[in-house]
This record gives C-alpha cells, sequence and structure tokens, in this order.
C-alpha cells in the first residue's frame, strides 16, 4: 500500500512522525522533508492510519484522549508503528522482507553489457528493478526494506497558541513482542525529548519527542505514549505531517496527531458499539467495517469454516471446552474492533475516548488483553477482567451522536445464518500460542 499523500494544506502548527532506518549515518546530511504535505487540509479529514511509509512500517494513530475542559488538562496520544510480517515471492514462494529478495535478474554495473539486464544483456535499466516484476507479499510493500532505529513525533512548539512556555511534555514507550517464537525479544529504549534531524539538522529538544534504539523483528510493534498538558482543550487532533527517514532521506506525508489547528469533530469522544451478537447476526454490516485482527491473525470474511467474524463472534461451550474463556475473549475482541472501526468512519475519527473501565481505556484494554492473554490458560484468561471489561464495552450506550447513524438506525432483520455454521464447528481453536485459523 503507498503512503496516502496530501497536496494541500494545513495553516497553523503541525506533528510530525519520524522513522530512521538502522543504517542511518550518525553524523550524514540529512536530506529535509516536504512539511507542505499537510497545506490546507481540513483538519477533520485527516487520515489516523494505519498507512504504510516510504520505508515499509505500518504507521497509525492508536488512540486519542482529549485534555479534561481545565487549565490543568493534559491531552494524551498513543502512536503504533509495527514492522509488517515477512510475505511471500510471488515468483518462487520463498520468504522475502522486500521486493529485492525476490529478484534474480540484475542490472550490470560494469563490463561490455553495462546498464543491460544480465538476463538478456540487451533490455537497458538502471536498477534491478528495471530488470525485474517479481513482488513480495509482504504489507508495506518496498523494494528495499531497512531497520527501524527510532521513532520521534514532534508537537506544536511551547509557546504556540495552544501551549505554555512551561508545558511538560511527557510519555512512555513500549515495545510489543507479537512474533514470541523467532527466539528474538522485541525491545525499545527510553522516551526522550530531542533529535529533530529531519526537521534543522540538529537537536530540537521543545518540539521532538523520541523512543530510541527500537529492536524489533518483523511482526513486531513499538507503542509510543505522548502527554501534551495543555490550555484547556485547545491542544487537540488535527492534521499533521508524518516523517520517514531512510538512510539520509526524509520524506514526508500527512497523519492526524497533535496540533494547535483542531478540528471539533475530532474529539475521540463519540462511540458507537454493539454486541457480539448484533455483529454476528448482521453479517451485511460486518462486511462494511472488517477486516479486523484479533490476537494477530486477520478476521475477514462473514462465511463460516474461514478465518471470519462469523467464526470469531459465533461460538458455544462445545466449540473449545477446555478453554472456552479463550473462545469468549475473541469474540469480544473482534466486536470491540469492529465497534471502533465503525465509530472512526461514521464520527470521522471518534475513538471511544471518553469510555473507560477500572480506569482504564478500550485501547488500553485490547492492548493489555492481546499482549498478555491471546495464548493464554482459562485460568489466566478468567483472572484477567478482559472479558469482563469488553463486554462492558460492547454493551454500552451510543455516544456522541444525535441521531444513530446508517446503517446502525435501520440495520434489518438478522441474519444468523452463518453463525449458526460457525457454532460447533469451531476454526479459531489455536493450538496455546493464539488465535489460529485452521483449514476448512
Amino acid at each position: 500500500m503507498k503512503t496516502k499523500r496530501y497536496q494541500s494544506a494545513l495553516t497553523g502548527v503541525v506533528a510530525a512522525v519520524l522513522v530512521a532506518a538502522v543504517n542511518s549515518p550518525a553524523f550524514a546530511q540529512v536530506s529535509p522533508p516536504d512539511v507542505s504535505v499537510c497545506d490546507g487540509v481540513d483538519p477533520c479529514n485527516a487520515d489516523m492510519g494505519p498507512i504504510c511509509s516510504d520505508g515499509g512500517f505500518s504507521i497509525k494513530l492508536k488512540s486519542f484522549s482529549p485534555a479534561a475542559p481545565s487549565n490543568s488538562g493534559v491531552a494524551t496520544y498513543v502512536y503504533e508503528i509495527c514492522s509488517p510480517a515477512a510475505g511471500i515471492c510471488s515468483n518462487n514462494g520463498s520468504s522475502c522482507l522486500d521486493n529485492s529478495q525476490c529478484w534474480s535478474n540484475r542490472c550490470q554495473t560494469g563490463g561490455p553489457h553495462k546498464g543491460t539486464c544480465s538476463q538478456d544483456d540487451v533490455t537497458t535499466c538502471t536498477a534491478d528493478k528495471d530488470c525485474n516484476s517479481a513482488t513480495c507479499s509482504r504489507a508495506c510493500q518496498v523494494d528495499k526494506f531497512q531497520g527501524l532505529s527510532h521513532l520521534d513525533v514532534t508537537f506544536p512548539a511551547l509557546g504556540a497558541s495552544c501551549l505554555s512556555k512551561d508545558t511538560s511534555v511527557t510519555g512512555s514507550c513500549a515495545a510489543i513482542d507479537k512474533t514470541p517464537t523467532d527466539g528474538h525479544t522485541a525491545s525499545v529504549g527510553n522516551f526522550i525529548l530531542g533529535d529533530g534531524s529531519c526537521f534543522d539538522g540538529a537537536t530540537s529538544k521543545t518540539t521532538v519527542a523520541k523512543c530510541d534504539t527500537a529492536d524489533i523483528n518483523p511482526g513486531d510493534c513499538i507503542d509510543m505514549t505522548i502527554n501534551i498538558p495543555g490550555e484547556g482543550t485547545d491542544i487537540g487532533l488535527g492534521a499533521a505531517v508524518v516523517v520517514d527517514k531512510e538512510s539520509t532521506t526524509c520524506t514526508a506525508t500527512c497523519l492526524a496527531g497533535p496540533s494547535c489547528d483542531v478540528c471539533e469533530e475530532l474529539t475521540g469522544e463519540a462511540c458507537l458499539t454493539r454486541t457480539i451478537g448484533f455483529w454476528g447476526t448482521h453479517p451485511a454490516i460486518a462486511a462494511l467495517y472488517d477486516p479486523v485482527t484479533v490476537c494477530g491473525v486477520v478476521v475477514n470474511g462473514q462465511t463460516a469454516g474461514t478465518c471470519s467474524t462469523s467464526e470469531a463472534l459465533c461460538t458455544n461451550a462445545d466449540d473449545r471446552k477446555t478453554n472456552t474463556p479463550y473462545l469468549q475473549l475473541v469474540a469480544q475482541l473482534t466486536a470491540a474492533k469492529l465497534n471502533l472501526n465503525a465509530t472512526g468512519v461514521l464520527a470521522e475519527g471518534g475513538m471511544c475516548s471518553t469510555w473507560t473501565f477500572n480506569g482504564q481505556t478500550i485501547q488500553e484494554w485490547i492492548t493489555t488483553c492481546e499482549t498478555n492473554y491471546c495464548g493464554g490458560t482459562k485460568s489466566q484468561i478468567s483472572g484477567s477482567m478482559c472479558i469482563e471489561a469488553l463486554t462492558a464495552f460492547n454493551e454500552s450506550q451510543d455516544t456522541g451522536f444525535d441521531v444513530t447513524p446508517p446503517p446502525f438506525d435501520n440495520p434489518g432483520p438478522a441474519d444468523p445464518g452463518q453463525c449458526q455454521l460457525s457454532r460447533g464447528n469451531k476454526k479459531f481453536v489455536g493450538t496455546g500460542g493464539g488465535l489460529g485459523c485452521a483449514a476448512p
């Protein structure tokens, strides 16, 4: 998927995310990004992601909590950057991280046939990609993938219209190891301020936050939380500049983030929720908001016997007698993610940010439950409070809507056919390490 680029511009202060390549020379000259890519963009249309960076990483604004309506309010932004799992070469079926790993035909750089492809010595070329058509099926496809070094996010300058000069920006960094069987433990360094090399060639401690020394394998992710005190609710969500860095070149894209130029509709407070029963018996509506990824597995479509929402949502005690809480966890996670997807679309970026259970947001509960309990035992899942929290969210009332939006205002009669077929024929059985999708 190509990075989405905007050719209009936002007035006011913008924010940015920077992805840096691991082999970037520490003191090499850096090509600055085009930070005007958000000029004129309507803040209400800011993309929350996930988007694919030019470096081959998936980036999204995972959650946003607006500041409380007081001078002591704090706005919180959580970004997630992931290294997609390995793909398959289209020509030979081998595992790959980028297109170049699927190429065997080379562009010759010397000799009598310089500038032609090695397999015919005739076809002209300037790079290996000119000689090959094979691609790697990996998400966020790139010709050459480079490892992640660190993640940077800039925020409006202290003293800007929405921030006082004594604002104290804080945050945290967390590695999410989604590939525990690969022998490598994902890690990330500290949350620090500084390192704005893509923007001013030096450091900008007042405007750049950083998760340092990332070490993640394909399939793993990093979460970066930024807490920004604001004057009332002035600091909020708007169009922002996303910057990714490969070697010494910085390129820019638009993504939602911290901004003084706030869209009133993007407060994050709006929330639409429906139960697992609703989603399981209204497959036509579920189809509008899938796929979702549950316990690391993509859930798509509504057909029984496949990795579908019907299989994930519709279960009974006979489907996995040794660990029925696991199937309940999968069902509630699937419904929660469909609810968040629907909210984000219908409320133009709503994120259910004001809903909490035992002091945690729905995004925090999802992260906790998927990170710690997708491969959990019956007793571990039952004691985690995950099922209770997710159920409470999926059964909560809609907020932030004057009227119920379509298609939920007139969902039509229930269509339980695929849901009924899924019960007693469970494919989401897993094998101790999390959600599994067995063949039909």
